[in-house]
């Protein structure tokens, strides 16, 4: 056979088929070789070993990958990946990083650098960095103070100014934390001892104004994120300096005596701020709803309307229900000033409240020395108990304006502007000095509630390690939820190898779930971890059973 050279026409053909159809081009390559000769079959041969190796290895590398990938995750990631892979979490976004404490390796990490929403785990930042900064014996400082003169018959000249520094306990809660939230004394409580002892220094007249000054605090009322859903409710009440009850209403519902009697409501604190629309039917049985619920509270956001409606049985206990707050300080004023005549103090001027807005400051990151004011004459004064105190109920219980009040103190604390600006300026120097980088915490509000807070699974185990190698540590752990025990974990991780053992923040909003703290492992191993599932279709239970199962994985890992 003449050995004759392939036209171009051919050779052409042949080169774009080797790469749109690799395979066809061999074997054409192969049985031109059979009729062309030995040398151009050796050609065509070695033209096509590479061809063939280059395939082989696509399609065997996902395969090796995967392999490759199973056998470097430790037991305790594949036991997660097990979890975290069921029908109910696999379309979730999973993150989780394990640390030992003691030598700062990892044990586990799935996701450990990406960003997630955190919920309320964020809460953990704030608390970390007032106890850290701050300390544990810082105590806020309430007080009814006079610019003016008040002469000896008891006759302020001026205006009387009720200042609010930021405590977030000027309510009924029962203090210390003992377990459980109880509110067992009035909510107005804090503000009728300031009226007694304002009596008891001998004013009779108030010449000028009734002043409630949350200047302490810019007058930031609601998180960057927060959404309208949020704002009629407690865990969205609007922040303030000078804030009275956690910035709620409790209404308080009764029967009426007779069958087709409206309801009897009360509000807890009262104020007239707000217009009842009662709609609440005495009934002698319940009707059918195509909700199920029997009450309902509501107030659109800025209106003064609160309108219940629904049934109560004529043997029904009472019902409570709580609504945020429209304007705080306000209603402390009103409160106060009602308690200041029980006590036989007469203001002749009107109430209103001094408020610093964003735009009145240069620096929303750094405060100027006030020279301005004249000395005060503090007739009144209230001391909190030590910040520890106020740290545990926050924390425990996942107190939403808690946490955005001691933001804002942080700014206010450290930089002399309280804002949330220098609040996050606060907390980001504290998270560089430890090594956290910026990029890995993005906070957008003090307590979670925002859904545009980001941070990383790695970034929280960071800061439960420095804070168990804190001076603070003792504290620290005694603020955090204890699995089966108390706080947001009291009907959580009730198993043998967690509860009482576990000490976690618990966090939840809709499509997300989280939970960051420490736990030992098998051997005795004490383990700080975070976990958090974003964009989940579950309810809460089913979300939160699964953030538990892996809970106990670690808890069962060596």
């Amino acid at each position: 056979m003449l050995n004759r050279p392939i036209p171009r026409t051919q050779m052409l053909s042949s080169e774009a088929d080797s790469v749109c159809h690799p395979e066809r081009a061999c074997a054409e390559r192969l049985g031109a070789a059979q009729r062309i000769g030995r040398s151009d079959f050796l050609r065509a041969l070695f033209f096509c070993i590479p061809i063939l190796v280059l395939l082989l290895g696509f399609r065997l590398s996902p395969a090796l990958a995967q392999v490759s990938s199973e056998q470097s995750r430790t037991p305790l990631e594949r036991r997660i990946l097990a979890i975290i892979s069921e029908a109910p979490a696999r379309q979730a976004l999973w993150g989780v990083d394990v640390i030992s404490l003691r030598t700062g390796e990892q044990v586990a990490s799935i996701n450990a650098e990406k960003r997630f929403t955190p919920a309320s785990t964020s809460k953990l930042f704030p608390a970390a960095v007032a106890l850290s900064l701050l300390g544990p014996d810082f105590v806020y400082r309430t007080t009814v103070e006079t610019a003016t003169s008040v002469s000896d018959d008891g006759r302020v000249g001026g205006d009387l100014i009720l200042v609010g520094r930021g405590d977030p306990n000027l309510s009924g809660r029962v203090l210390p934390y003992n377990g459980r939230t109880e509110r067992i004394r009035p909510p107005t409580l804090a503000l009728e001892d300031l009226a007694t002892q304002v009596a008891q220094d001998g004013i009779r007249v108030v010449e000028g104004d009734l002043v409630a000054d949350d200047t302490y605090f810019l007058w930031q009322p609601y998180g960057q994120g927060w959404t309208v859903d949020d704002l009629q409710w407690g865990y969205g009440a609007p922040v303030a300096a000078l804030s009275l009850n956690d910035n709620v209403i409790v209404f308080r519902i009764r029967p009426g005596r007779r069958v087709g009697e409206p309801a009897s409501i009360d509000m807890e604190p009262f104020t007239t701020r707000f217009q009842l629309q009662n709609r609440i039917e005495t009934v002698a049985r319940y009707r059918r709803t195509s909700s199920g619920r029997r009450l309902t509270l509501h107030r659109a956001v800025g209106s003064p309307v609160v309108q219940l409606w629904g049934e109560l049985r004529t043997n029904s206990p009472e019902w409570a229900g709580a609504l945020a707050m429209d304007h705080p300080p306000a209603i402390a004023a009103e409160v106060f000033r009602e308690a200041l005549a029980r006590n036989g103090i007469e203001v002749r001027g009107t109430t209103r409240v001094r408020q610093l807005q964003p735009g009145e400051v240069r620096n929303l990151t750094q405060g100027e020395p006030d020279e301005s004011s004249p000395p005060a004459t503090v007739l009144a004064s209230r001391e909190s108990l030590p910040l520890a105190d106020s740290l545990k109920v926050m924390v425990k219980v996942s107190q939403n304006l808690h946490a955005e009040m001691l933001l804002r103190t942080l700014g206010r604390e450290r930089r002399g502007v309280g804002s949330v600006e220098a609040g996050m300026e606060v907390i980001g120097e504290f998270l560089a000095g430890h090594g956290v980088p910026e990029d890995d915490v993005m906070l957008r509000d003090g307590s979670g509630l925002s859904r545009q807070s980001l941070l990383t699974p790695s970034a929280l185990t960071t800061l439960l390690r420095v804070m168990n190698d804190s001076p603070h540590r003792d504290v620290w752990m005694d603020l955090l939820p204890t699995a089966g025990t108390d706080g947001s974990l009291l009907n959580r991780l009730r198993g043998r190898s967690v509860r009482g053992r576990v000490r976690a923040k618990t966090g939840g909003l809709a499509g997300v779930a989280a939970l960051a703290g420490y736990a030992p492992n098998a051997n005795g191993e004490m383990l700080a971890f975070a976990i958090l599932i974003n964009h989940h279709n579950l309810t809460s239970g089913p979300a939160t059973g699964l953030v538990d199962r892996v809970v106990q994985a670690i808890a069962a890992s060596r």
